[in-house]
C-alpha cells in the first residue's frame, strides 16, 4: 500500500509539475499561427469616403472663329479649379503593406477670361494604389487612376449669362477622353475607423491632343471611413 501511495503521489507531482509547460507550449502555438495569419497576404477590408479639391490648371492657347470660319482671336483657360469627388477601396496584403483596388471619380470647374467662360471636366475609373501603413498616425501611398472622361468648355468671347439674350460670340466644345490621373498622398488616422486624407495628382489626356484640354495640379482633402482588419 505505501508504494502504491508513494507512486500515485509521485505521479500526481510530475503531471502538476509538467502542466505549465503544456500549457505554455499550447500559448507559443497559438501565439505562432496568430502571428502567422496576421502577416499572411488576404483581403484586409474597405475604405471609402468623400473628398474636396481645388487646384491651379491650365491649357494651351486655343483659337475661336465665327459662323463664317473667321478668326476672333485666341484664348486659354487659366485658372482656380474646384470640385468634388469620391473613392471606394478594397485592401489585399498584411497589415503594413496594403494593395488597394476600386473605384473613383471627380467633377471639377474652372471659369477663365473672359468671363463668364468656364470649363467643366468629370473623370472616373479604376483605381489601384499601394499603401505602407506604418506604426504611426500618418500613411503614405501612391497610385493611378485609369479610365475615362468627358469635357464642356462654354466659350463666351462677349456677353452675360444673366439674362436670356442669345449671345453672337459664344460657343462650347464637347468631348470625351481616356483619362490616366497619377496620384500620391497620405492618409492620417483619426480614430481606428476614421483618416483625414490629403493626395494631389495630375489628370492626363491619353488619348489625343485637344488645345482647350486643361490640366494642372490638384490637391485633394477628404474624409474616409474604413472596415480594416489587422
Amino acid at each position: 500500500m505505501k508504494k502504491r501511495r508513494l507512486l500515485t503521489a509521485a505521479l500526481t507531482a510530475a503531471i502538476l509539475l509538467a502542466m505549465p509547460h503544456c500549457v505554455h507550449a499550447s500559448a507559443m502555438i497559438k501565439d505562432t499561427a496568430s502571428q502567422t495569419e496576421s502577416t499572411e497576404f488576404r483581403f484586409r477590408g474597405y475604405i471609402g469616403g468623400m473628398m474636396l479639391h481645388s487646384g491651379y490648371i491650365f491649357s494651351r492657347p486655343f483659337g475661336i472663329y465665327s459662323t463664317a470660319a473667321l478668326p476672333l482671336g485666341t484664348m486659354q483657360i487659366r485658372g482656380a479649379a474646384f470640385g468634388i469627388g469620391g473613392h471606394v477601396k478594397f485592401a489585399f496584403g498584411t497589415p503594413t503593406d496594403m494593395l488597394r483596388i476600386g473605384a473613383e471619380g471627380h467633377s471639377s470647374n474652372v471659369n477663365y477670361s473672359p468671363s463668364p467662360s468656364y470649363a467643366h471636366t468629370g473623370w472616373g475609373g479604376i483605381l489601384v494604389d499601394y499603401i505602407r501603413r506604418t506604426k504611426g498616425r500618418v500613411h503614405p501611398f501612391v497610385g493611378c487612376v485609369i479610365g475615362g472622361g468627358g469635357v464642356k468648355n462654354h466659350i463666351i468671347a462677349e456677353g452675360s449669362t444673366d439674362d436670356f439674350v442669345t449671345e453672337p460670340q459664344a460657343a462650347m466644345h464637347k468631348y470625351a477622353f481616356m483619362a490616366i490621373a497619377p496620384f500620391l498622398g497620405i492618409e492620417v488616422s483619426l480614430t481606428p475607423k476614421l483618416s483625414l486624407v490629403l493626395k494631389t495628382d495630375w489628370l492626363l489626356n491619353a488619348t489625343g491632343p485637344q488645345n482647350d484640354f486643361s490640366n494642372g495640379p490638384r490637391l485633394y482633402v477628404g474624409m474616409l471611413f474604413n472596415r480594416l482588419q489587422h
